[in-house]
């Protein structure tokens, strides 16, 4: 689900960030390369976070060649380039008095950083390489790395439940497990209860499709009686 673009999870990181619990330049400077900028591009955008805290929404290059220390010929290709490249963009809004402005917005960096952190954990949740004795002692690694918890004796007899009752297919276990954490949903029962709604539907799918072959079946039958 998307809010003006962005999805909720962004918006609750941005929120985050705007509190000052999560710290932005060191989000910044730790992804700037996966974002396809350099150091100093890096910087001219905590420099605008940091106008933007202030309170100053407006883009002023004055104020970024004097706080950052560089040139105005330095600054302006290195703004182009940012918005360009949809890293900064430049809105008009309207106040309540009907008088027009603009208003930089740096949102895509934070969007961009958390759809390459979202890319990490589906990479380690579904394709970390197998070096386990048994499926069940690779979930119970799989789940208390990502859910950050040592599992009870009675969530292991879940986990083997899964694997030898009910015979999930790890694959299908761990995409449950990854859909879990993408709803901040630490807990097996959640879990649990995605396998046993996705088997339930795979099963109804099943009988929609039986059914409707179901009466060429019959009509190719009676043919072949009357013949």
């Amino acid at each position: 689900m998307r809010i003006n673009e962005f999805s909720v999870e962004t918006e609750l990181i941005i929120k985050l960030i705007d509190e000052g619990i999560i710290d932005f330049g060191k989000m910044i400077l730790k992804n700037y390369r996966h974002l396809g900028i350099n150091e100093t591009e890096a910087f001219v955008i905590i420099e605008l976070f940091n106008q933007k805290k202030k309170g100053s929404t407006f883009l002023n290059p004055n104020k970024i060649v004097k706080n950052l220390s560089m040139t105005m010929d330095d600054l302006l290709p290195i703004l182009d380039q940012l918005i360009k490249k949809g890293l900064i963009s430049i809105e008009i809004v309207v106040n309540d008095a009907g008088k027009e402005s603009e208003i930089f917005k740096i949102t895509k960096v934070v969007t961009l950083i958390m759809d390459r952190y979202r890319q990490t954990i589906e990479d380690e949740v579904l394709n970390k390489p197998k070096k386990f004795a048994s499926q069940e002692e690779e979930l119970v690694e799989l789940i208390e790395t990502e859910f950050q918890k040592q599992l009870t004796p009675l969530e292991i007899e879940i986990i083997r439940k899964w694997v030898s009752e009910d015979h999930f297919t790890l694959l299908d276990i761990k995409k449950a497990i990854l859909d879990a954490i993408k709803a901040n949903k630490f807990n097996l029962s959640y879990v649990d209860g995605i396998l046993v709604k996705r088997r339930a539907q795979y099963k109804k799918s099943q009988e929609v499709s039986y059914k409707s072959e179901e009466p060429e079946a019959l009509k190719a039958f009676f043919e072949s009686w009357q013949k």
